[in-house]
């Protein structure tokens, strides 16, 4: 918003970076009042203008270690820095990368503020060691190349010359596709979904044990609480596959006939099955925000390479002869592709198609740090607060989730292989 000039309204904390990026104004409140602050806090009472509320850091020690170490508590005591010194400090180490030991070193020789916090003796030593240039042989040695400023500059541009095109389809992808079929999912019964599941699982597997355990286990995530999130899970997985399917398949077939078009997506595609999936979520998360929609993106950049390869596979490795045989009868392009091609490469279609749903799965819980909601949500702030029970709950939700899908996908990727050799049997006869 602030790339683009747009207004905004809202509150941050300091020391942070952010706050020495930007120039801010402050909006000036009525004093703190501990009062008014309780009011706010609890929503009891009568409301009443406070400012915020200044949180105190302190330094702990226990008594053995300040009794054992006076001139170390001396010093603790005599520390002091100011928000907007620490702001500059932070912003510098994010953004030029500079390390805390090269930034402490440059505050030393810079100012003279903490000169009063040590005695002498140890003042003068510090100077003599500031004085020496410690990072003049690493830089002698590597020359100082970064596409950092050069990227962020073209990000920035982007922003603010279509900011609102993205943000406009940012809405119609989160109230026109995805805010529907969670809302569906949702208000789904968990009966229906149950039972759903199950004769989805018992016509892919046809194996009585595996529909009731895989049954079974979906009624076990509800069982412990997480049935909404659970929903909201797999309506994130299903839209970011079907995108997938739809984006996948085409450029498969396409490049199936292309060498040249092979050639250019090969190296592209080792690119997105190699880049570590964090790095997706910073371009989509600075063009479309926070929220259900920079997730959905990056799960389809990040899933949809194998069920390319894939299908480029499947294709390739039709039978020669059985394509001459059906060009002496005459077929067209598409009857070829739809009739011959694409029923015979379906194996490998549905493998292609098992492994992106099981790579969309894979970035609910990374997803979740950008406000994809979902059992992701609960295992980030499983990790964030160390309550272990939490997030093993909700991290065994997804392997659950993970291994039901799995199954069903590979199940309907085996009936095709036994009804492929079947007619494949029957033609021979």
């Amino acid at each position: 918003a602030y790339d683009r000039g747009v207004p905004i309204l809202f509150y941050y904390w300091q020391p942070a970076g952010l706050m020495a990026k930007y120039r801010f104004h402050k909006v000036e409140q009525p004093p703190f009042d501990p009062a008014c602050w309780e009011t706010i806090v609890s929503g009891e009472g009568k409301l009443c203008a406070s400012d915020f509320l200044t949180a105190k850091l302190a330094i702990a020690v226990s008594t053995p270690f300040a009794q054992g170490n006076p001139a170390l508590i001396e010093f603790f005591e005599n520390v002091q820095f100011e928000p907007d010194m620490l702001n500059k400090a932070i912003l510098r180490m994010n953004q030029d990368r500079v390390s805390s030991q090269d930034l402490v070193v440059g505050y030393l020789r810079e100012t003279k503020d903490w000169r009063p916090w040590v005695p002498e003796q140890v003042a003068q030593r510090l100077d003599l060691y500031t004085q020496a240039d410690v990072r003049a042989e690493r830089q002698a040695l590597f020359p100082e190349w970064s596409m950092t400023e050069f990227v962020n500059r073209q990000l920035v541009g982007l922003v603010r010359a279509y900011g609102s095109v993205f943000h406009g389809i940012s809405d119609v992808m989160l109230r026109g596709v995805l805010l529907p079929i969670e809302t569906a999912m949702v208000r789904t019964p968990a009966w229906l979904f149950l039972l759903l599941a199950a004769a989805l699982a018992w016509h892919a597997t046809r194996k009585m044990g595996a529909t009731v355990l895989y049954t079974l286990g979906l009624y076990l995530i509800g069982a412990v609480g997480l049935w909404d999130k659970l929903m909201q899970t797999f309506a994130l997985v299903l839209v970011s596959t079907l995108f997938s399917v739809i984006i996948g398949i085409p450029i498969g077939i396409i490049a199936a006939r292309g060498r040249w078009l092979r050639r250019i997506l090969t190296p592209i595609l080792d690119v997105m099955q190699t880049l570590p999936s964090f790095v997706y979520l910073i371009p989509v998360l600075m063009l479309f925000g926070l929220g259900k929609v920079p997730a959905l993106f990056a799960t389809i950049i990040y899933a949809v390479p194998p069920l390319i390869r894939l299908t480029i596979l499947g294709l390739r490795q039709v039978d020669p002869g059985v394509m001459e045989a059906a060009q002496s009868f005459g077929v067209t392009r598409w009857q070829m592709l739809t009739r011959v091609t694409l029923p015979l490469a379906r194996p490998s279609i549905m493998a292609g198609i098992n492994q992106t749903t099981m790579m969309a799965l894979s970035m609910v819980v990374v997803a979740s740090m950008i406000g994809a909601r979902g059992l992701g949500e609960d295992v980030l702030a499983g990790i964030q607060t160390l309550d272990v029970g939490r997030g093993l709950q909700a991290g065994i939700a997804i392997v659950i989730l993970a291994i039901v899908i799995d199954r069903i996908t590979q199940g309907y990727g085996r009936s095709h292989r036994a009804q492929q050799r079947r007619q494949d049997e029957g033609a021979f006869r």
